[in-house]
């Protein structure tokens, strides 16, 4: 385990803000005692000249994008370094970029995995606080599929400080859903120690989202995917692992590439596909498309996705999302909270008659609500 320091109050105010903010949102703390945080120690150097060209040329077509007003606007600023080397053919500069994203922002938005954290794990407190939210949140996967028993505070001698363990749970996750796997493809990543590798808080909340698509589109034949806002393509890696194979990934150009060069270093180059590149009808993979190539193409999806995303967005930009997505699928899954400018619901005002909708709080995360929307066309 990484050595890590003790607190200094006098310099640490922002790793005591986010220790006091990960409890705020636990389900159940009592049942977190046994969490054992750790982090990826150096990764074997790769050869990834190739995704790393491909992902230079996806960017350099890609990169013109509005993001209007919304928080993007300001996390691309961060990005400028990385901006630059990939407009510029810096291969060096976008190696290390990628092989090491703990030493710049390229995740920032949607990972803790960024120099901006880094800071936060030298610190025990920090560590630990960490390693609870993310076993909470793979207890929620397993209580959400039944294999462990939902909590229920009311009871007399309730479980409510009775410890879980991360291989308990795996465990029995293997045998409820499937036996999944952690790659950790990064060095200093932070997150729950487990025998599989290090466990990161987004991890669990693919697994569910991962599980829950495989489960809407059951039964249908060689089931085709759309996920809006896919973070670092922790679902579609998930989803992939549950034979899903035709999934199309829409995301901010800068985003897209991280989760090219996860997806390619994870579940293999071969089996990616950015915009422009050949399609294969017969051999689907996952296909990375910028957000402007699905506003134009007039494909059909037996299944949209949108995880924490479309209230992100200017409200303009999420309302043309929507005009898409109407036209692209009978079934549209969204995942997102409801403490922005506007809501899902907001966006759907205009085509209510036209709606199936049921409403549901999300199982992972508190103050999200899941949204499943059935189109009547």
């Amino acid at each position: 385990m990484k050595q890590t320091k003790e607190p200094n109050l006098k310099i640490d105010k922002k790793s005591l803000i986010m220790a006091v903010f990960s409890t705020r949102i636990f389900h159940n703390e009592g049942s977190l005692v046994r969490a054992t945080y750790d982090s990826v120690e150096l990764i074997e150097k790769v050869r990834d000249d190739d995704l790393i060209e491909r992902i230079i040329s996806f960017y350099q077509n890609t990169h013109k994008l509005d993001l209007g007003s919304s928080m993007w606007q300001l996390i691309s600023s961060y990005q400028a370094p990385i901006h630059k080397a990939l407009m510029e053919n810096d291969e060096n500069i976008v190696i290390k970029t990628y092989q090491n994203p703990g030493k710049n922002e390229l995740f920032s938005g949607y990972d803790f995995l960024r120099k901006s954290c880094q800071v936060e794990f030298e610190y025990d407190h920090i560590g630990l606080a960490y390693a609870k939210l993310c076993l909470d949140g793979l207890i929620r996967f397993a209580e959400y599929i039944g294999a462990i028993p939902l909590d229920n505070p009311e009871s007399w001698g309730a479980k409510t400080t009775s410890p879980y363990d991360a291989e308990t749970i795996i465990d029995n996750l293997d045998s409820f859903a499937w036996k999944f796997t952690l790659p950790n493809p990064y060095p200093n990543e932070f997150g729950l120690s487990t025998s599989r590798g290090v466990l990161s808080y987004r991890v669990p909340q693919a697994l569910y989202q991962a599980w829950r698509i495989k489960k809407l589109v059951q039964g249908i034949e060689n089931p085709r995917i759309l996920e809006i806002g896919a973070g670092l393509g922790r679902t579609a890696y998930y989803a992939n692992e549950l034979g899903i194979k035709d999934y199309t990934i829409i995301d901010i150009p800068m985003t897209a590439t991280a989760q090219g060069y996860f997806l390619g270093r994870t579940i293999g180059e071969n089996n990616i596909l950015f915009e422009n590149e050949k399609v294969d009808e017969n051999n689907p993979k996952i296909r990375i498309i910028s957000p402007q190539t699905f506003i134009d193409e007039n494909n059909q999806y037996d299944l949209i996705v949108n995880v924490d995303s479309l209230t992100e967005m200017d409200k303009l930009v999420a309302q043309e999302y929507w005009e898409k997505i109407k036209t692209s699928t009978n079934t549209f899954l969204s995942i997102n909270h409801e403490s922005n400018s506007f809501t899902v619901r907001d966006l759907l005002l205009k085509d209510l008659t036209l709606l199936n909708i049921s409403r549901e709080q999300y199982w992972m995360r508190r103050g999200y609500v899941e949204e499943l929307i059935k189109i009547n066309t």
